[in-house]
Formats: structure tokens, C-alpha cells, sequence
């Protein structure tokens, strides 16, 4: 045996060790010590060493390699038992892993040989490590995708939950894994109410791809029902076996009440929440048929909506819109179609309403509108209506019959109309300030004696009449506060009243009567020289009217009580005037005014020349 006398093999078997493909090492294990002996050819061609006899594993494969291969081996010496472990090796021809079985050989009842065995698993360990890494990113995929994903066994058997699943079902993994598929996911058609079929089960039967029908919910565990889209696919082996389904499904609950405010919004006027133009015109075709017959059309318009936006702002206009939309839900006929049909219209489609039936409906339309109060404005309705009696008439042509009917009836009401809106807002301007019409009867007065001396026309006295009564009408959108606060205003405040003349000057543009002292009432608090507002006018720039009004609206405000002061004596007022002639007022109309209060004998001839 070569100087190895107690060796466990003959060199004539150690051949059989050549012929096989795992690596085959002998060891002796001698007073403590391992020393190589001999290993095969497969060993030889795996790590590049053919000669190892008498090599201690670190001489081998370095320290600290060797040292983990001698406690394999100590472990094996006193165990007396087969060990088995795997290890890394740096060798000549590359990186490698193996998987060894340390056997103990026993002479005279002493281990003295370890018969090593190692299969190179390199490729299966990565293999391996590729799987884990695979089935790592599938479950960090399945955790952060934003779908559900649930797995069953061929039975219908749940395998796994994905845990938007989990939240989507309201099951967790643990309750749910084992059950059957239909028992945690109960699927229901969202109109009928009827279970819709299993998709688990479909996918087995056919081995195919499922998709959910539409308006499908699932119901989940605390009862509630969520509307899903799902697919439903099999899981097959290489071989085409199917061994599993796997079903992909997400919440539109979202998306679905995205798609009812698409559709909304299509046919409805957001402000008024009534149907608009686009529904009705849509729809016409389909409610012209003779079961409806007669169909009778009426159109609204709103009186006053404009004025309502100049003074108030457009928040009280839409305020009125809605209340508007509100009158007319409640006064029309439940199968009654009322829809917005443009900025200040409405449409009413009657099936089966004849003319009588129409103008009763606008009858009380006209008795209910006075309950309409926006801003402190009473407003009102001009309506028209139409009826097609027979199926010859084209609905398009009632429409703009009923149309035409309504701008009539507006034209006749118009003037009364607004005139009621102009004495409502100067009620209201009574009400909210210390402007009275005694004030205005005065003013009219004052200002009259001055235009009979400068000689004006009578249609310029007229004009004179109207500045008198409407030049503050513009305050009924101040605040209330701000007109009656007894202090001096802040710079806020005064810039908020300062407003007033162009809020007035918009309330006449939209009356046709009074846009002749539309320019005079924006142009009523200008000065003579220039500092006044709105546009810093002067001298022969400001309308002749408001210079008169200047001074008589000055003198009128200093002798009667205001809530910040008293009442100056007309001397004092006299003097405040003189003093500020060729600044605020005219002052040729300073001095016809005195001469006006001279001979009415309010204060003496003496009196004015001491003043001068």
C-alpha cells in the first residue's frame, strides 16, 4: 500500500472513484491533523489540483476556507456520524459551490480516513438564487401593483391574496387562503341584483381567458358592494396542464362616478342642477312622437337678471337662477321636462298638454314668482308658450313659436317692469341709508331754480329731474354699515363707497328710459379742479348738470342732521361754499345758487356781502 498500511483502500478500488463525476477527496485524520491523501480525476478536473498528498486544508485552499473545512471535519471525527455541508471554493477554473458528504472510515475502531464526496451544485444554487430573486420581485410586484390579484387551485380553492386584493375584498390572506373562490368573492350584476357567473370556475372548464361582464360589483366582506373589472386567466404547466387560475381585478368605483359626472355635466346646467339645452335637443326626437301629442312648449326669460348681476354681482344673479329653477320644479307637472335653455331662458316640454293646459301652468308660474327675493328685488318671468297639436308641425318651429310668444309678452311688460325694479331699488336705498325723497324733492327743487336762471331747456330740466332722484341709486350695493356709520371711514371704506357712481351708471344702461343720465350720474362726484372721482374731470369737463347737483346736493347735506353730526345754519353752508368755490364747486353756479337763496329769502342781502 505504499507506506500506507492501514489505508481503507486498495489503489485497484480507488480507480472505481476515477470513473465517477462527483468529486471524491481522501483525508487522514492523524493525532489532530488532517492531511489530503488522494482524490479522483473528476476532483482533479473540478479544481485544478493533481497533486494534494500530504496537504493540510489551509495549504490547500487557503486559512480560512480551510479552518470552516476542518471543523466540518472535527465535527465528523467526534460525532463519528456522515457530515454533510456546502461551500464556496475559489478554484483555477472559477468560482464553484459544492455540496459534500464527509463519511468517517474507521480502523480498529478509530477514525483515521474522512471519505469526502462533493457534487458541484453552482448551477443549481444559481438556479436557485434566480428563483428567489424571481419570487421576490413577483411578490414586491403583486404587493405594489394597484390591481388585486388572487390565485385558486383547481378545485376553485384560494391560494393567495395580493394585498390590494385583501383590501378591496375586505378579507385578509390568512381568513381567505383554503376557502372556496365564490365563498370570499361574491359577484352581482349592479342593475339586476343576480349573481353573475364564476369566473374561476369558467376558466377551468374552458382552460380560456375570462373577462368580467360589465356591471359587475363584488360584495365585500363588511357588505358593501364595490363595482370591479376583472380577467380571469389559467396557469399552466410546460406541459400545458392547467394547475391554477389566476384572477386580476380592480376597484372602478372611481372611474365609474367619473363617467356619471361626465355624463351629468353633458346633460345638466351645473348651476341650476336642471336639464340643459344639449339634452333637450337631443331628446326631441324621441318625445315627438303622437303618444305625447299634444306637446305643448313654454320659454321663460328672466326679468332683471342683468341689473341683478350690475348691482348685486353675478353670486346673486346665479342666486336667482336657482330660485328660478326651484320655482319652476315645483309649480310644473312631474313628466314635465325643464331644462336651462341658455343664460337667463328656460324651456318646459308638456307631453300631453294642450294650450289651456300650458297658459294655466304659466298663470302660476306669475302667481308664485313674487316669493322670488334676491338682494331685496322682487323679480319676474316673461313667459311664451306653444302647443303641436298634430304631427305635421315640426317641434323646432313651436319652439321658436313659444319663443317669439315670450319676447312679446317681455316687450309689454318691459317698461312697467323696470320701472318697478328702478322704484324698488330706490326703496331700498331709503331704507339702507340716510338718502330720503325728501331729499330728492329738495335737491329737484334747488336745482331747478338754478337751471330756470341759466335758461335751460326743458328736456335738459327733465334730465335735471331724474339726476336729482337716481344720482346716488348706485349705494343700494354699499353696505349698509358703511352708509350709516356716524364716524369718518377708513380708506377702505371710502374706497368701497367711491364705487357707487359706476354701480348707478350700469343700473340705467340697462334701462332704455334712463341711459340719457347714465353718463351724468357716473360723472356726479367730480370736482372742479380735477380731484374728484370716478375719472378726475375738470372745470367745463364735467357735465353741466352735475356741477348744479353739486353744490345744491353740498348745501342740502350741510343744513339737515346726519348721523355723524348736526345740522349747519345756512350761513354756515353759505360760507362752506364760498370757501370752496374754484376747488370742489363751479364757481358761477356757487354764486347763482346764493343769489337763489337770497331771493327766497332764506338769509339777507346784508349777509351775503358781509360773507364776501
Amino acid at each position: 500500500m505504499n507506506g500506507h498500511d492501514n489505508m481503507p483502500f486498495s489503489w485497484d478500488t480507488w480507480s472505481v472513484f476515477d470513473h465517477i463525476h462527483d468529486a471524491v477527496s481522501l483525508v487522514e485524520h492523524k493525532n489532530g491533523r488532517f492531511r489530503f491523501v488522494r482524490n479522483n480525476k473528476a476532483h482533479q478536473r473540478l479544481t485544478g489540483f493533481s497533486h494534494i498528498k500530504g496537504l493540510s486544508p489551509q495549504e490547500l485552499v487557503g486559512e480560512d476556507i480551510g479552518l470552516t473545512l476542518i471543523g466540518y471535519y472535527n465535527q465528523c471525527v467526534q460525532t463519528r456520524r456522515t457530515v454533510s455541508y456546502e461551500q464556496g471554493f475559489r478554484f483555477a477554473p472559477g468560482n464553484r459551490t459544492w455540496q459534500t458528504i464527509v463519511t468517517p472510515v474507521f480502523i480498529a475502531n478509530e477514525v483515521q480516513y474522512l471519505l469526502c464526496c462533493s457534487k458541484d451544485i453552482s448551477e443549481l444554487e444559481n438556479y436557485r438564487n434566480e428563483l428567489i430573486r424571481e419570487k421576490e420581485m413577483l411578490q414586491t410586484t403583486l404587493r405594489s401593483i394597484g390591481d388585486g390579484v388572487v390565485t385558486t387551485d383547481t378545485a376553485g380553492n384560494i391560494t393567495s391574496l395580493n394585498s390590494m386584493a385583501e383590501k378591496i375584498t375586505g378579507w385578509d390572506s390568512g381568513s381567505a387562503v383554503g376557502r372556496l373562490f365564490s365563498e370570499v368573492f361574491i359577484l352581482q350584476n349592479e342593475e339586476t341584483g343576480q349573481p353573475v357567473e364564476n369566473p374561476i370556475k369558467k376558466v377551468l372548464e374552458t382552460g380560456l381567458i375570462v373577462g368580467m361582464a360589465n356591471h359587475t360589483v363584488l360584495q365585500n366582506r363588511q357588505g358593501q358592494t364595490v363595482p370591479i373589472m376583472d380577467s380571469a386567466a389559467p396557469i399552466k404547466a410546460e406541459d400545458g396542464q392547467i394547475f391554477g387560475v389566476v384572477m386580476v381585478f380592480r376597484d372602478v368605483s372611481f372611474e365609474k362616478e367619473h363617467s356619471r359626472q361626465i355624463r351629468f355635466l353633458n346633460h345638466h346646467d351645473t348651476l341650476t342642477g336642471l336639464h340643459n339645452r344639449r339634452y333637450i335637443e337631443d331628446i326631441l326626437g324621441s318625445i315627438n312622437t303622437p303618444e305625447d301629442l299634444p306637446l305643448a312648449v313654454i320659454v321663460c326669460d328672466v326679468n332683471g337678471l342683468k341689473i341683478t348681476n350690475d348691482v348685486f354681482g353675478h353670486e346673486a344673479g346665479d342666486s336667482l337662477l336657482r330660485h328660478v329653477a326651484d320655482l319652476l320644479k315645483k309649480t310644473c307637472r312631474k313628466g314635465d321636462l325643464i331644462a336651462r335653455w341658455g343664460g337667463d331662458e328656460f324651456v318646459i316640454i308638456m307631453p300631453r298638454a294642450n294650450l289651456r293646459e300650458a297658459e294655466k301652468t304659466i298663470k302660476k308660474i306669475k302667481l308664485n314668482q313674487a316669493a322670488i327675493d334676491v338682494a331685496g328685488l322682487r323679480l319676474s318671468l316673461s313667459c311664451g308658450c306653444s302647443v303641436k297639436e298634430g304631427g305635421e308641425r315640426n317641434i323646432h318651429s313651436v319652439l321658436r313659436e313659444a319663443e317669439e310668444d315670450m319676447y312679446h309678452q317681455k316687450l309689454l311688460e318691459g317698461k312697467s317692469y323696470r320701472n318697478a325694479i328702478i322704484n324698488t331699488l330706490l326703496a331700498t336705498l331709503y331704507e339702507k341709508s340716510m338718502e330720503t325723497e325728501e331729499h330728492s324733492k329738495r335737491l329737484e327743487e334747488n336745482c331747478h331754480s338754478i337751471g330756470r336762471r341759466l335758461q335751460l331747456t326743458s328736456k335738459e330740466m327733465n334730465e335735471l329731474s331724474l339726476l336729482t332722484v337716481l344720482h346716488d341709486i348706485g349705494k343700494v350695493a354699499i353696505n349698509s354699515d358703511i352708509l350709516k356709520k356716524p364716524a369718518e371711514l377708513t380708506p377702505e371704506e371710502w374706497e368701497e363707497m367711491r364705487r357707487h357712481p359706476e354701480i348707478g351708471h350700469r343700473i340705467v344702461q340697462a334701462t332704455p328710459e334712463l341711459k340719457r343720465v347714465a353718463n351724468l350720474i357716473l360723472s356726479h362726484h367730480e370736482r372742479w379742479d380735477g380731484r374728484g372721482y370716478p375719472r378726475k374731470l375738470r372745470g367745463q369737463q364735467i357735465p353741466l348738470l352735475c356741477r348744479i347737483l353739486a353744490v345744491t346736493d353740498a348745501y342740502d347735506a350741510m343744513t339737515n342732521d346726519r348721523s355723524y353730526r348736526s345740522a349747519m345754519s345756512s350761513e354756515a353752508a353759505v360760507r362752506e361754499l364760498k370757501r370752496n368755490a374754484g376747488s370742489q364747486f363751479d364757481p358761477e353756479i356757487v354764486e347763482i345758487f346764493i343769489g337763489v337763496l337770497t331771493e327766497s329769502s332764506i338769509f339777507s342781502l346784508d349777509i351775503v356781502e358781509d360773507m364776501a
